[in-house]
């Protein structure tokens, strides 16, 4: 739970990140998470620009980070309940613990249609029934972002893992999804279609591939159909060093650097990397080698912006 000070310079002045996503090993109390967003919101805010870092979390079943915050039965069980009104109570009880920890955004609802029984992550679904995912997955992103996003007691939800993510064929996370269109789109599509219209402000991509293109480097996917065909206007988030895999697993890149253009170009907008700052090393070479437009660059700026005005990062950056 302590922050590094040289690390954190580095990271902010030097490298630019202007998200930190995920969290340490171990829940914090409300103080300590106080303590680490303002100590990370007052470096970025010395910056000429003066744009606030966002802090986004995975509360998919209430504010586990936290300690003495309240946690809730999994998806599969709220969806067994068949209580609409359950789950928004539920939701905007993690909303606010969220909150109270500093945090404005959550990765959730998983909207995953959980048919394969071998997949390991069933218990994060609503079950194998795309009409109960949808309605419980839109009334939890309502819940979510309740009153708009500058309300205290709102979150910017992420609907994910779009899309076909819990279809493995091996039922091993993160592993090869083989399934055709029709499919796709009569179990996988609506849960987002629905969350979409429902006004989620961020999604999170399918870590795996199908039909042998990895999701993160699916133009088709992100573009034409989440763009184009959903009306998305919102932020595109990769999941845990989901680019880097494009080059050392899917092996669909034959270099870092072309991994970061194949998916920057693809549709995402912000890359989740774990432990190093590769990432905004290798887009800025691209960039300079006419590989990644600026054209894509600002469009994906914009709509970083566009979430830290939502949240009203701008107007108060602190917890």
């Amino acid at each position: 739970g302590e922050l590094d000070p040289k690390l954190l310079d580095e990271y902010i002045h030097k490298y630019k990140v202007g998200s930190f996503l995920n969290t340490v090993n171990r829940a914090l109390t409300i103080p300590e998470w106080h303590k680490i967003i303002k100590t990370m919101q007052d470096e970025a805010l010395k910056e000429p620009n003066k744009i606030p870092i966002i802090y986004g979390l995975d509360a998919i079943h209430g504010q586990t980070y936290t300690l003495e915050s309240t946690l809730f039965p999994h998806n599969i069980a709220m969806a067994a309940s068949r209580n609409l009104e359950l789950g928004r109570q539920v939701t905007q009880v993690t909303a606010k613990e969220l909150r109270a920890s500093g945090t404005r955004w959550n990765f959730a609802p998983v909207l995953d249609c959980g048919r394969n029984p071998l997949w390991s992550r069933q218990v994060e679904t609503y079950g194998e029934d795309p009409y109960i995912g949808k309605t419980m997955g839109t009334a939890v992103i309502k819940a979510y972002e309740e009153g708009g996003l500058r309300n205290p007691n709102a979150v910017a939800s992420c609907m994910k893992h779009f899309i076909g993510y819990s279809n493995p064929r091996s039922g091993k996370d993160r592993t090869p999804t083989m399934m055709p269109e029709i499919e796709l789109r009569e179990y996988y599509l609506p849960q987002f279609r629905e969350a979409v219209k429902a006004g989620s402000s961020t999604i999170m991509i399918n870590s795996g591939e199908i039909n042998g293109v990895p999701v993160h480097a699916s133009k088709y996917l992100l573009t034409d159909v989440l763009r184009k065909e959903l009306g998305f206007k919102g932020l595109v988030v990769t999941d845990w060093e989901d680019i880097k895999r494009l080059h050392v697993r899917h092996k669909v890149a034959d270099s870092p650097r072309k991994a970061v253009a194949m998916a920057i170009n693809a549709g995402i907008d912000m890359s989740m990397v774990p432990t190093d700052y590769s990432f905004a090393v290798l887009l800025k070479e691209a960039v300079e080698k006419g590989e990644v437009s600026m054209a894509r660059i600002d469009e994906a700026v914009r709509r970083v912006l566009a979430l830290k005005y939502k949240v009203g990062l701008f107007e108060n950056a602190y917890p």
